[in-house]
């Protein structure tokens, strides 16, 4: 047994000096040939599977930091609005980790440009059908930092009674949805800007405002809607209660979101009335599967990378192996085990391994990494960057 072990530490041994001495004779810019083409297939695996989770965090990221915040409650499927409103917000209030809450009222409205100068009832004017919400611009600002994502123009104020913001979705020159401008009708203002005087329509009720600014956060949930004050959208929808629509509330740093659901929910009368949501169940249906869809083609791309990395490596041990037969011949003759040949090749193999993860993970984590913060990539659907990090880079190293 001892005899056996002996014999196996002297293959490595001997395995380990021929490997050795094989890659100081070869040729270097075959070695180094070799060195590139398997950084490029660890730089594959890692950089279109960090590109696809990326752009699936950043879909999450913008609909909870512009939207939902860390919990979102909306009116059950059965109800117009939150019931007695006053009540939830007590309760929100009273939840030790709550940070700041913002009320929204919403409600479909009709935004029309260009139709002082229809000579005729018939003729047509640019216009939109959208969702208007009214708010208090002091308080959704400290929850989803609005003001901080206007593009042109200004935030509103709240004594602004005449005045709205538009997402970016909304107007030909801002927009994000591509392909959209191609419509006619009813889906994109064309020409209307900044200053730009509009017609708000709201179950018959018409207002004159002027368009204050657009907001942009490539978020098409935030980014496809008409923000006006509370007090005025109120008078538009006719309501005479204070029950709102959407309430979205943001916790203190490391405060759980669940718990936050959790304490809100029991202390309602009825909870049947809302739906209470962390800001990943209130993700639409449609984005959570592409979510789901990015995340398994990053996970295949990178098993991929990782089938052909091994190929790769194999075809240039094999060819490698079958022209130096008669070195392999000359090894045996002298008393070289066949173990420690075999060993060799191992060896050589992690090498080129090895050096070639080295160097793309240096690559991609001084240079592209940094980058993609800096500059991260735009989508219809949202803002995306280069979802890798050390841990992520260890663990693909250990796959492979």
């Amino acid at each position: 047994m001892i005899n056996r072990l002996f014999k196996k530490n002297k293959s490595v041994e001997v395995g380990f000096f021929l490997a050795v001495s094989d890659i100081k004779r070869s040729n270097p810019w075959t070695t180094g040939l070799i060195i590139f083409v398997m950084m490029l297939t660890f730089f594959n695996m890692i950089l279109l599977n960090g590109i696809l989770i990326g752009l699936a965090q950043g879909m999450t990221g913008t609909f909870k930091k512009y939207y939902a915040s860390d919990v979102l409650i909306t009116p059950s499927l059965n109800k117009k609005n939150i019931e007695d409103t006053n009540m939830v917000l007590t309760i929100i209030d009273s939840l030790p980790t709550v940070k700041n809450v913002t009320a929204r009222y919403t409600g479909q409205a009709i935004l029309e440009y260009g139709y002082q100068t229809k000579l005729k009832e018939s003729d047509s004017a640019e216009s939109i059908n959208s969702l208007l919400v009214g708010i208090n611009p002091e308080k959704e600002n400290k929850v989803t930092h609005l003001s901080q994502m206007i593009v042109a123009g200004e935030y509103l104020k709240p004594t602004d009674m005449d005045a709205v913001v538009l997402g970016s979705d909304l107007i030909l020159k801002y927009t994000t949805a591509r392909g959209s401008s191609e419509s006619d009708g009813s889906k994109i203002l064309k020409t209307a800007d900044v200053g730009s005087k509009l017609r708000l329509t709201v179950n018959n009720i018409q207002k004159d405002v002027v368009v204050k600014g657009v907001v942009s956060t490539n978020n098409s949930t935030v980014d496809s809607r008409i923000y006006m004050t509370e007090t005025a959208a109120r008078q538009l929808f006719d309501r005479k209660g204070l029950n709102v629509n959407e309430i979205a509330i943001t916790l203190t740093e490391n405060a759980s979101d669940t718990a936050a659901k959790s304490y809100i929910k029991n202390n309602l009368i009825d909870a049947s009335n809302v739906l209470i949501q962390t800001s990943k169940e209130a993700i639409p249906s449609g984005i959570s599967q592409m979510i789901k869809t990015f995340t398994l083609l990053g996970v295949m791309v990178a098993a991929i990378a990782l089938f052909v990395g091994a190929i790769t490596i194999f075809i240039v041990i094999y060819v490698n192996a079958i022209t130096r037969r008669k070195f392999i011949g000359i090894l045996k003759a002298v008393g070289v085990p066949s173990s420690a040949i075999e060993i060799s090749y191992i060896f050589q193999a992690l090498f080129y391994a090895i050096f070639g993860i080295i160097i793309a993970s240096i690559f991609l984590l001084g240079f592209l990494t940094p980058y993609f913060i800096l500059h991260p990539i735009h989508y219809p659907v949202g803002t995306g960057s280069l979802a890798i990090t050390p841990n992520d880079v260890l663990t693909r190293q250990l796959f492979c």
